[in-house]
């Protein structure tokens, strides 16, 4: 993983950052960690946003690895709770990754808002 984001919006400090995973040198996935995602819920924050991996990648836990290590690096910054939305159809992949819902039909396009906090993620082996 590298952050693809230091070199143009901060110095590797804080909010925002994005996650990248490469294979071989090429870039096969990223996420975001940004400050606000949901308009309908402008109180929560920091949040894990536009998690992409691409398709030939799929399935082979990208988005996991991904996911882990931005939850991780909030947790490294003092965050005690990260959140997320996605499709309501997403709802088991997000579970399974110990995402805990907090609230369905969450604004205009009635996304499910989860939360976790980075203490339960697993540090890297």
């Amino acid at each position: 993983m590298r952050d693809g984001t230091a070199a143009i919006l901060n110095d590797g400090q804080g909010v925002p950052f994005a996650p990248v995973a490469e294979k071989d040198g090429a870039v096969c996935g990223n996420t975001l960690v940004i400050q606000s995602d949901e308009p309908a819920r402008p109180e929560l924050g920091p949040w894990v946003a536009a998690v992409w991996v691409d398709e030939v990648m799929r399935g082979r836990g990208v988005a996991r690895a991904l996911i882990d290590e931005a939850v991780r690096r909030a947790g490294d910054l003092g965050v005690s709770k990260i959140y997320l939305v996605s499709r309501p159809a997403l709802r088991p992949f997000y579970a399974e990754l110990g995402w805990t819902v907090l609230e369905e039909g969450v604004g205009k396009h009635g996304l499910t808002l989860y939360a976790r906090e980075p203490a339960a993620v697993p540090s890297r082996p």
